[in-house]
């Protein structure tokens, strides 16, 4: 099984394991422009897992998006060791953020974009998931009648997501509501190069609208400070939010607190979505399926 790595699929299908739900999307990359085949939410009755995943569809190769919670992922120095020894050294490296021994779990790691002018050691993000709880999720997908191929991230979704959407040399920021709270993501050039975990959710957006914008705007803005820090100078060309509820209101109020362009993502624009025109009203973890089906086929992973 690949956990991260990007191959050219075709008609990949991605879903996501929500409580009492599962969102899915597939997606056909044949095209110059990828289009949506199938996109939605399917619901579990009574806990029926292998019956709702058994409604996914089952042509081609199926991805799982692992919920924030099944894994974890961190930033490290990459080590100053040949390319088939930086698993094993960044292993280690890992074993004091994770719950279970280094030795039981699977990790992949990215690389981060490291531009020639900057004078910091190269780094990588390294994740890591354990790995009875792939066993677990494989099992699942097979008693399904399915054939899961891939492992995929929430942060590695919604960088696919943007992709066809930056501007060479300029940064592209993306926000989004998650279960752990607010996702924002830093890509350059197709990877990722930042990813903050914001203390904002849409239950704190709804009954304290002004605290919770301010409170937003402020770890935005110290996450786009730290970006500059980090990446030279680098231009971050515009903040993107994914649809969901209220999402014209946050907009409106960023865009006046940030001194950067804000948008509202439209998936007619990162991909042909002519079968579906109404998936900006989908519900958001339909969008990270959308982004998990889209992964490219010529980069690293």
């Amino acid at each position: 099984m690949r956990f991260l790595r990007r191959k050219a699929e075709l008609g990949l299908t991605a879903y996501l394991r929500l409580p009492g739900r599962v969102a899915y999307a597939r997606v056909d990359r044949r095209a110059a422009v990828p289009k949506l085949l199938d996109v939605g939410v399917v619901p579990v009755k009574d806990n029926n897992w292998n019956e709702a995943l058994s409604k996914l569809p089952r042509r081609g190769p199926l991805s799982l998006v692992l919920r924030p919670a099944d894994y974890k992922m961190r930033l490290l120095d990459a080590p100053n060791v040949p390319a088939e020894e930086i698993k094993s050294a960044v292993r280690w490296q890992m074993q004091d953020t994770l719950d279970f021994h280094a030795n039981d779990g699977t990790l992949d790691v990215l690389d981060v974009p490291h531009p020639e002018h900057l004078s910091h050691v190269r780094q990588i993000f390294a994740v890591a998931a354990r790995n009875a709880l792939l066993a677990e999720e494989t099992t699942l997908a097979t008693n399904a009648g399915l054939h899961l191929t891939i492992i995929d991230i929430i942060e590695t979704a919604q960088r696919n997501l943007v992709a066809r959407l930056e501007t060479r040399g300029r940064a592209l920021a993306v926000f989004a509501f998650v279960e752990t709270g607010g996702l924002l993501t830093l890509t350059l050039d197709g990877e990722l190069c930042m990813t903050r975990t914001l203390g904002v959710n849409p239950g704190l957006l709804e009954s304290d609208p002004e605290g919770a914008l301010e409170r937003l705007t402020l770890e935005i803005q110290r996450s786009l400070d730290h970006f500059d820090r980090q990446f030279g100078g680098i231009p971050v060309d515009r903040l993107l939010l994914l649809p969901g509820e209220a999402i014209g209101r946050l907009r409106d109020g960023l865009a006046g607190n940030l001194a950067l362009p804000v948008d509202v993502l439209a998936f007619a624009s990162a991909l042909d979505t002519s079968a579906f025109p109404e998936v900006d009203t989908l519900p958001p973890p339909c969008f990270h399926a959308i982004g998990a089906a889209l992964r490219m086929e010529d980069s690293q992973p």
